[in-house]
């Protein structure tokens, strides 16, 4: 059998013909010397078929990891969300707390006069919770963004 290229040659260069990445010279070279001889035939079968393996491979890798992404990404939404709440819970009871709780702790009962004077503040405690929360929320979210960037940028 007369080649016009040798097996080895034909070796070295399979991988590269088997990806479509070689001359149109050189690719009627290997599939002449491809058809004439059976020891490169079955190499280049060999090798396609552990490249198909190693991109089955590849592809249900990152499956994998893009579905780690995924529910890393859906449990720092949820825990953000979860913060958030929080803080602006807390945010919302700090008037409470600064108000003091003095008035519902008397022993004998709101008198008319904590009762009227509770009446007439309760919109604006209700506000300055709302405040609060919406400030203690902000902090927190801005925090928590400022923590993320320094992660990802690592």
């Amino acid at each position: 059998m007369e080649h016009n290229i040798s097996c080895a040659l034909v070796r070295d260069l399979a991988p590269l013909y088997a990806e479509n990445l070689v001359s149109e010279e050189s690719r009627k070279e290997l599939e002449a010397h491809l058809e004439a001889c059976e020891l490169c035939r079955a190499y280049y079968h060999r090798i396609t078929e552990n490249m198909e393996e190693d991109l089955m491979e590849m592809a249900r890798q990152e499956t994998v990891e893009i579905d780690y992404m995924k529910r890393i990404r859906a449990y720092q939404r949820t825990n953000a969300i979860l913060g958030g709440i929080v803080s602006f819970l807390l945010g919302a009871l700090l008037p409470v707390g600064l108000l003091g709780l003095s008035v519902f702790v008397m022993q004998n009962g709101l008198s008319d006069y904590h009762f009227a004077r509770l009446q007439l503040i309760w919109p604006m405690v209700l506000l300055r919770m709302a405040l609060s929360g919406i400030v203690v929320c902000f902090i927190y979210c801005g925090v928590n963004r400022m923590l993320r960037r320094k992660c990802v940028t690592k």
